[in-house]
């Protein structure tokens, strides 16, 4: 079972402010960008923030001539207040191209620059919030745009981060605004300044109506999410016993108590016909304080995603029944996963390379928990993983990755809180395979490599067991930077580092390596269908009992799951050793309507549905 690691806590202010928001500040840029903001250089030389008359990205000036944008197209302006008298905008689409092609243009490659407020008087103010509206599209894998804020004239600054999934042809929606409280560096200071910074290649960002407010009314905001799925992507007959558990954190931002706040959670199946909603579950929270933040929420029903092969969205959503959002766009959220056939991986795809500060050999592994229903007929075929190599330290070809499979010794605790970290001591290497690059290899390339035992035999994958996939480099081949993903944040654990010791927590939640796991059936199939007489369940229609029958072939460990027809868990029996047995399910109390009663054991599965009858 997975651990949720939210703590519930939080943070309630208790200041006296104005039923609307106050601007202390303002700028929207009609008529151009002020002379008292400050307007970097720009890396190349020249490559510097503009002004755009339209609204648009589809041209900017270079060497005082216009030029269209490759990549622009017909996309709408950005949609905020003041679009109309003129927005700021950074193009590192004309930059590179010149309206021509890819590296035709004055400044072909990355691109920097930045914008500078002048100084703000938020004196006398506890709380200061940013808003702006923006679009921004961007090509990198990092993140190319940057909000910073100084209030000691700009000799620090401290980072904001925002726009974490505008990367690799991501963009926000052209309607984006934006709202961060900036209190801990701007609140009581005479001169708040802030600096926004594009570092990339393609496309653009625009920005407009920037401006310094107290709190709104009613603010919500969605913060960290729980990612139900313990990976992004696992097979059918695992997925089927990783029960989801719910949990986000919400704030009010606002001066105003918020009340009957609903945080609902949804599984979403995305098919070419559309989108489905194949589960929901939601909480009351009657009343949620004014200026409350990260309070931690969880939804009280597990769920068995008993789903076939496919695309699916983990959707979280806040809102305040009869109450206007000051910005709804930050109050609906959502995350990805898949049903495969045989992968199991943490990520879909790679975003960027990093390794230890610290040079020295080192290891990424990615924590993978086959379930204890599983039937003991898989092995793992191969492992998929990603690396790069920067210019300045040597080519790829001739480097070499070792991928190692680790299984977890029974004897670590659930929670690894006696998992020996300076050393492999707690774990059993079951797994080897090599990969030396070629010339052919290119940096983030996606490479297999089959994995065996020590012994050249395919490594059985045993119900039950923990393993770390990992990634080795040694050597010369210290240098080589893991792929990672930074969509998903998973709150429990995921992706661990060693580098003279294990570090469970890896280099933070948000960060996951691209260490995927293929695995194949040994002989029969897998999760088979218990014969008929493994589970009778009677009367059907039942009232207020149900009978429950079960009749093994032979003993196992089983669990008998009473789930509502869409998957909501409502009981749960587990049975170390389980042949024939005679069951009595009370039902008081649950509305009439269909259900599921199902058998999970290591020999396979039997799930018979029934109905409650009315009174």
């Amino acid at each position: 079972m997975k651990n949720i690691l939210f703590s519930i806590a939080s943070m309630m202010l208790a200041y006296t402010i104005g039923a609307q928001p106050n601007i202390l500040f303002e700028e929207t840029f009609s008529g151009g960008i002020p002379s008292n903001w400050e307007i970097s250089a720009g890396y190349p030389e020249g490559a510097v923030w503009q002004w755009s008359a339209t609204g648009r990205g589809d041209s900017a000036r270079i060497h005082a001539v216009q030029t269209p944008a490759l990549f622009w197209n017909n996309r709408p302006p950005i949609a905020s207040p003041s679009a109309a008298g003129g927005v700021a905008m950074y193009n590192s689409d004309v930059y590179d191209s010149g309206g021509v092609n890819v590296g035709q243009g004055p400044f072909p490659g990355n691109h920097s620059g930045s914008l500078t407020s002048p100084a703000i008087d938020c004196s006398g103010q506890e709380i200061v919030y940013l808003k702006f509206n923006q679009y921004a599209r961007a090509n990198a894998n990092d993140v190319s745009t940057r909000l910073e804020v100084s209030s000691d004239g700009g000799l620090n600054w401290a980072d904001f981060p925002i726009n974490r999934a505008v990367t690799e042809n991501g963009s926000t929606l052209p309607d984006d605004i934006v709202v961060l409280d900036i209190s801990a560096v701007a609140a009581n200071q005479a001169a708040v300044q802030l600096r926004f910074t594009w570092q990339g290649r393609y496309y653009f960002w625009l920005i407009d109506d920037i401006q310094l407010i107290t709190p709104p009314e009613l603010e919500l905001q969605l913060g960290d999410l729980f990612y139900a799925p313990s990976n992004f992507a696992q097979p059918t007959w695992q997925i089927a016993t990783d029960t989801f558990y719910f949990a986000a954190r919400i704030s009010n931002l606002g001066n105003q108590p918020a009340a009957n706040v609903i945080l609902k959670a949804s599984i979403l199946r995305i098919q070419a016909s559309g989108t489905s909603q194949v589960y929901s579950d939601s909480i009351l929270i009657p009343e949620l304080p004014a200026l409350c933040k990260d309070s931690a929420i969880s939804l009280s029903s597990p769920y068995i995603p008993m789903l076939p092969e496919g695309e699916y969205r983990l959707r979280y959503e806040l809102s305040a029944a009869g109450q206007e959002d000051f910005n709804p766009a930050d109050n609906v959220r959502q995350l990805p996963f898949r049903v495969s056939s045989r992968q199991f991986a943490k990520e879909d795809d790679l975003d960027f390379g990093a390794r230890p500060l610290d040079n020295g050999d080192y290891r990424i592994a990615n924590f993978y928990h086959i379930s204890p229903l599983a039937a003991d007929n898989f092995f793992v075929e191969r492992a998929t993983f990603s690396v790069a190599v920067n210019p300045a330290e040597g080519p790829l070809a001739g480097k070499q990755a070792s991928i190692l499979l680790f299984k977890v010794k029974e004897t670590v605790s659930p929670d690894f809180s006696n998992f020996d970290i300076a050393s492999d001591e707690s774990l059993e290497l079951v797994g080897v395979g090599d990969y030396i690059f070629s010339e052919s290899d290119l940096n983030f390339s996606l490479i297999s490599v089959p994995l065996q035992t020590l012994n050249g035999n395919p490594i059985i994958l045993e119900p039950g067991s923990r393993y770390f996939l990992s990634s080795a480099f040694e050597g010369p081949s210290n240098v080589l930077l893991q792929a990672f993903n930074d969509d998903i944040d998973y709150f429990q654990l995921s992706t661990v580092v060693f580098r003279n010791k294990w570090f469970l927590d890896g280099f933070g939640p948000g960060l996951a390596a691209v260490l995927r796991m293929q695995v194949e059936l040994v002989a029969s199939p897998a999760r088979e269908t218990l014969r008929e007489e493994a589970l009778k369940v009677f009367p059907n229609p039942a009232m207020d009992m149900l009978n429950v029958e079960v009749n093994l072939q032979q003993g196992s460990p089983a669990m008998v799951i009473l789930a509502t027809a869409s998957g909501q868990v409502l009981k749960v029996l587990e049975f170390n050793s389980i042949r024939e047995e005679k069951l009595t399910i009370g039902l008081g109390g649950l509305p009439a309507g269909a259900y599921l009663l199902r058998l999970s054991t290591d020999q396979g599965v039997k799930t018979s549905p029934f109905v409650i009858a009315g009174w």
